[in-house]
């Protein structure tokens, strides 16, 4: 590149790392003490990911195993939300917090700066090009997952791989497999692949979706069709009736989709801005956030709003754009396909058209919810990342020689800041919270001190993305990170059936689970044989109860359980600590 090009990149690194501080404060404040979320929030086991990789590997054990939960036997990490990539960075940094708030700055910041060089190939205006990355770094559905699901910010890769991808391969009309440019741009398109395997499987899988979609677009002429008579429009007509038909009979015939559908996205995500939206939420739309039209009321996942001003520039340039040259330049060729691909993503959000939580049509991109593997994908608002990223692509490609062909060069400028500001507005989120390593209990960091490998948390339980048992809070990750202390119970992405069943199956797990769940239960105590085996099975140095659960039955059942057994019952703020004797450090 041109050393103008790399001036370039560099001043918008530095825009987008301002605009990092900004709209993620107060998080610079306790960059390496505190990270955003709300308590109990997902953002918890991102600190445990980075803690627990760096733990197994410097221990010579596999990375993608943990002996910290499910204790005694412990549990693979191979389904889990596990981000590898901030474990590595972690071991180096030995610090998890700042590991993590490291890549999450830096996948925003190159976030921007990747969507900004991939705009700078199509589009003049420096101004829009920034905010192209604005857009795809800084979306509302990046913003509102901040506080929650760190493997979705993780996107830094994607435009860079788009870049390389389009350097790499050229596409022929009628051929779905393209011819090798440069094989060092094949080798940067794995190398990034490999990144974004290590990061998150929804932004590995748009790559995925992207290369194929753009083949494909060569491969069946998508760009040849005219769309001006009506025999195109009868082939879509039929074949959205059949895809209907066939999704709802798979449906009723009771082909598991994984609850793709029930994830779906409805048109109102693209409409209503998010809770966390500082200028456009409002009482009425926080109202529809929360109502029945969304299956999970209140929940990030509904969240596919970009802002109206970008959609609306959209829109008019559509119906304004003049008609191309015969014989377009290379570089347009390689932008023909990105409309297309843009309608793709947006369809890949809508498994089924709904509205304000009204069915209406179920739509071919649904069909990837009943492939076993590919399912997985279960949250498809998630795709709007690639909407994000392909929308200010699109448009801007338009509206760049519009601007140039109309508009005098001050007043494009004027224009374009314009814009910049509107979208800033729109985009910018209300301060999240944060969790410091100063709101850790006291009992945990005492129990930090005590001799022995176990701890028994109450409450404590299983919870994974199917199914839970019991009450696992995600701040039991957390303190884990400080105390070191192995727990009996977990929060993975994928837990065994017969690890759900075992828990039941123990008469101790199994009474203590019941009186969680239902204080005023009785049970009968354990037997001596039942207790000394639950004692010898989970060894715990403690037990922490939580304030909420002092002085019920499930108290009164652990003093029946350990009475005799060398632990002593302390009040440390509100929580009982009962720690062995045999595990105080020694004065």
């Amino acid at each position: 590149m041109k050393p103008t090009a790399w001036r370039e990149l560099l001043l918008s690194a530095i825009f987008y790392g301002l605009l990092f501080v900004v709209f993620s404060w107060p998080l610079a404040t306790c960059f390496s003490t505190g990270f955003l979320g709300p308590d109990g929030s997902d953002a918890n086991q991102y600190v445990w990911n980075a803690y627990n990789f760096r733990a197994q590997l410097l221990a010579g054990s596999n990375p993608f195993y943990t002996s910290l939960l499910l204790f005694p036997q412990g549990s693979s990490l191979i389904m889990h939300t596990y981000t590898p990539i901030i474990g590595l960075v972690n071991v180096l940094l030995n610090q998890e917090i700042l590991a993590v708030n490291v890549c999450l700055a830096l996948s925003f910041v190159l976030s921007g700066v990747g969507a900004y060089r991939l705009c700078r190939r199509w589009v003049s205006n420096p101004v829009l090009c920034l905010l192209a990355g604005v857009v795809f770094a800084f979306s509302p559905y990046k913003l509102t997952h901040l506080p929650a699901h760190y493997h979705l910010l993780l996107t830094a890769p994607a435009p860079f791989y788009l870049y390389a991808f389009l350097e790499a391969f050229a596409f022929r009309e009628g051929r779905l497999w393209p011819r090798v440019r440069r094989w060092s741009q094949v080798l940067i398109c794995v190398v990034l692949g490999l990144i974004t395997l290590l990061s998150d499987y929804y932004t590995l899988f748009g790559l995925l979706y992207f290369s194929a979609g753009y083949a494909l677009y060569y491969g069946f002429r998508l760009g040849q069709i005219n769309w001006r008579r009506p025999r195109p429009w009868l082939i879509l007509a039929a074949v959205l009736v059949v895809s209907h038909i066939a999704s709802r009979l798979l449906m009723l015939s009771g082909v598991p989709d994984n609850a793709g559908f029930w994830w779906g996205g409805d048109l109102a995500g693209y409409l209503l801005p998010p809770l966390n939206s500082r200028w456009l939420s409002t009482p009425a739309t926080e109202q529809l956030h929360q109502s029945r039209i969304f299956n999970m009321p209140g929940s990030e996942e509904n969240v596919m709003f970009l802002g109206y001003c970008l959609p609306l520039v959209l829109l008019l340039l559509a119906f304004t754009r003049r008609r191309q040259p015969e014989q377009p330049s290379e570089a347009a060729r390689q932008w023909q396909p990105l409309p297309w691909l843009l309608l793709l993503f947006f369809l890949l959000t809508l498994p089924e058209i709904k509205v304000f939580g009204k069915g209406i049509l179920r739509l071919p991109t649904g069909f990837l919810h009943y492939i076993p593997f590919f399912n997985n994908i279960r949250c498809p608002t998630r795709h709007v990342s690639y909407v994000a990223l392909l929308l200010p692509l699109v448009s801007f490609a338009l509206l760049d020689p519009w601007l140039r062909a109309r508009v005098r060069p001050a007043l494009r400028w004027a224009v374009s800041g314009l814009l910049l500001a509107v979208v800033l507005v729109e985009f910018q989120p209300r301060p999240a919270p944060v969790l410091r390593e100063s709101s850790i209990p006291l009992a945990y960091q005492q129990a930090a001190n005590l001799l022995g490998d176990a701890l028994f948390p109450v409450p404590f339980g299983l919870l994974d993305g199917y199914q839970h048992k019991g009450q696992m809070s995600p701040n039991e990750l957390f303190y884990q990170t400080r105390h070191h202390k192995k727990l009996p119970g977990a929060y993975i992405s994928r837990i065994p059936q017969a690890t759900f069943d075992a828990f039941d199956q123990d008469p101790v797990l199994h009474a203590l689970l019941v009186l969680q769940e239902h204080p005023d239960t009785t049970v009968a105590p354990a037997t001596p044989q039942q207790a000394a085996a639950f004692l010898r099975t989970y060894r715990p140095s403690a037990f922490i109860i939580a304030p909420r659960f002092r002085n019920t039955n499930v108290e009164r059942y652990l003093h029946a359980l350990v009475q005799g057994q060398g632990y002593l019952e302390w009040s440390v703020d509100g929580y009982g600590l009962w720690p062995k004797e045999a595990m105080l450090p020694q004065r």
